[in-house]
């Protein structure tokens, strides 16, 4: 069975990996639009409850007009940043704490300081309950500091959606090391469960996830280096 599916089939293979059981929990950091690409929208629609963090205060006022879930208007980030604020440059609904948004073909419209916690905090403030079903992780390049203040034994997801361009491994072995295992990429989300809990997969999905992470990785450093520089030059030239 394959382990690498189009984006469009991540909703039906979401709710395929919950089949069974009752309506869970969900956490969504960056959750940004209330429904366009939502990681829980369709789960909510099902039952479930959980939290959205968006530190957007436009998307957060529209969280909490279309949805029915917590909403938390925060930055989330290592604990060393708790309790500050961050500078977070803005381009429509696109968002992230470089400010060099050229790498990502679109130029900042304008930067605003946001309040910083850790999810931690966050979850307990929301009276999230332990272990979490779902959690996903879609912050334009700050996952990592995310998952700093993060305490993987107390939560305990039994999913955790995360956004991964794989241009470096540092994202998939913090996950490793905090126990879990990679099964599936749906888009540019990584699935990792449990270690305990992961499905063995067959020669199709070990060799397609061999070849995403690793065989591929230094050309997509490649790529990903160019298009940099690329963007950076271009917009140079427009400046002013």
């Amino acid at each position: 069975m394959p382990a690498i599916f189009p984006p469009e089939q991540e909703e039906g293979l979401v709710r395929q990996f919950f089949a069974g059981g009752a309506p869970g929990f969900f956490v969504e950091v960056g959750a940004n639009e209330p429904r366009t690409e939502s990681q829980s929208f369709h789960l909510e629609q099902a039952g479930w409850t959980g939290v959205l963090i968006e530190p957007q205060p436009d998307l957060a006022a529209k969280l909490r007009a279309q949805r029915k879930a917590v909403v938390c208007e925060v930055a989330c980030s290592s604990p060393e940043r708790a309790g500050t604020t961050m500078r977070l440059y803005v381009a429509g609904a696109f968002s992230s704490f470089d400010p060099r948004l050229a790498v990502t073909g679109v130029r900042p419209e304008k930067a605003i300081d946001v309040p910083v916690r850790t999810l931690d905090a966050v979850l307990r403030e929301a009276g999230a309950p332990h272990p979490l079903d779902l959690l996903s992780v879609d912050v334009e390049g700050h996952e990592l500091e995310v998952l700093a203040g993060f305490d993987f034994a107390y939560w305990r997801p039994r999913l955790i959606l995360l956004e991964d361009h794989v241009t470096s491994l540092d994202k998939h072995a913090y996950l490793t090391r905090a126990g879990y295992r990679l099964i599936r990429r749906t888009g540019l989300n990584g699935w990792y469960v449990p270690r305990a809990e992961a499905p063995a997969l067959d020669w199709t999905g070990r060799w397609q996830i061999l070849r995403k992470y690793y065989l591929a990785l230094p050309f997509r450093v490649l790529r990903d280096a160019k298009r940099r520089l690329r963007d950076r030059i271009r917009f140079a030239g427009t400046a002013g």
